[in-house]
């Protein structure tokens, strides 16, 4: 895909977690790290599960690990797990690489466009995040968990009255596709090695965003 056919888009969703920053590793190992007891069959399976549906929110997540590791998920010990979670990841978010290019095209955007994050990050954080990183400015909207991503594309294509075929969601996972079909708009995917997704997906996708400056 050409920044030419990108830029025929009106609206742009976008994921954060291995779209804007390299950040799905720093993700991955404070999963794993909230488990130091667990298995090493059971951690293989959180990290796969993880990277395979990147775009779920740790809202989902954590109560399904706390399960798998033999923890009874009250709420409670979920506070506890969401807690230690976020303590492990904001700042590392913040200094994580940059996927190449993309700061550039950010910074670059038509003043016709509008772009939008729809992230699993909670709302908060996600916030907390960008200012540092001096692109919350850029973005329209920004919607972070627990708003779903499907409900947060169809609230803004009807608040913008924007036509679905004039809207594309660039992610880099699963969740991102599955909500792009279910909202009926077009997808790219950031394409990482260690999504098996990412290798099998046959349709539009990109490795990073320097050939499209």
């Amino acid at each position: 895909m050409s920044i030419k056919s990108l830029q025929e888009y009106k609206l742009i969703f976008w994921d954060f977690d291995g779209v804007i920053k390299d950040s799905v590793d720093v993700k991955t190992d404070a999963y794993l790290s909230l488990f130091p007891n667990a298995s090493k069959d059971v951690l293989k399976r959180i990290e796969i599960h993880h990277l395979e549906y990147g775009g779920i929110s740790r809202f989902e997540k954590i109560p399904l690990y706390l399960e798998w590791v033999g923890l009874q998920p009250t709420d409670q010990v979920i506070g506890q797990y969401l807690g230690q979670f976020a303590n492990l990841v904001v700042q590392k978010v913040i200094s994580s690489p940059w996927v190449p290019g993309v700061e550039q095209f950010l910074k670059q955007k038509p003043v016709y466009q509008k772009f939008v994050i729809v992230t699993g990050t909670p709302q908060e954080e996600i916030q907390e995040i960008l200012i540092p990183l001096q692109i919350n400015q850029i973005f329209e909207h920004v919607f972070g968990a627990p708003t779903q991503k499907s409900e947060a594309i169809k609230w803004t294509l009807q608040n913008y009255n924007i036509k679905n075929e004039e809207t594309i969601l660039i992610g880099d996972s699963k969740t991102d596709w599955l909500a792009a079909n279910q909202t009926g708009i077009q997808f790219l995917l950031r394409e990482t090695k260690i999504s098996d997704f990412s290798i099998h997906y046959s349709g539009n996708k990109i490795k990073d965003f320097i050939g499209l400056l």
